[in-house]
């Protein structure tokens, strides 16, 4: 499943994401707050709101913050457009359930180079496929290990290092266009 971009085909909108991405190795906070918009939704829990999201995101200390790790790491894979026009990043944040025919909050793609199903929790462990861009799905409870369970879509089982996945779930960035401007609206994970 390799990322997509429909959003390329809007000028303004490259721009802006050009714009972003240079804030975003800059580590400018005040850039990101410029255009993320008053009620910017940064988590299911909290009251969503700029403040929030700059204390969320620790941009008081801009050199530590995980923003820029994280909201870059979205924006290389992808972008897709909503029925309501609003722009997603990465494109995968709208495949759903359904979409996918089962939870996927269970599933992950291999977005990075050396992704691999492994016979053991180990680099060292027999190789059982290269992967990239490929779908597994997770098996056991485990979410945060280093390496975890996963099986390919056509059964073959074995474990995989996080680090080089992606979950459906994961953090997405949502964009609009506001009174003639790009605006970020959401930059959220989960559901």
């Amino acid at each position: 499943m390799p990322p997509t971009d429909s959003c390329a085909q809007d000028r303004s909108f490259v721009a802006f994401r050009n714009a972003l991405n240079a804030a975003i190795a800059r580590r400018d906070a005040a850039f990101i707050l410029s255009v993320a918009t008053d009620d910017i939704e940064y988590s299911f829990g909290e009251s969503p709101g700029k403040a929030g999201f700059a204390r969320a995101w620790g941009l008081s200390r801009p050199a530590t913050s995980q923003l820029w790790r994280t909201l870059g790491a979205a924006l290389r894979l992808g972008c897709a457009r909503d029925e309501a026009g609003e722009y997603w990043a990465p494109s995968m944040s709208l495949i759903g359930d359904e979409d996918m025919g089962e939870d996927y909050f269970s599933l992950m793609v291999a977005v990075a180079p050396g992704a691999a199903l492994r016979v053991g929790p180990s680099e060292t462990s027999a190789l059982i496929a290269r992967l990239r861009w490929d779908v597994v799905t997770l098996e056991g409870e485990e979410r945060e290990a280093a390496w975890l369970r996963a099986r390919l879509r056509d059964g073959r089982r074995g474990y995989i290092r996080q680090a080089l996945f992606r979950g459906f779930g994961d953090y997405r960035a949502v964009f609009a266009k506001r009174q003639g401007r790009w605006r970020m609206t959401a930059f959220v994970v989960g559901d």
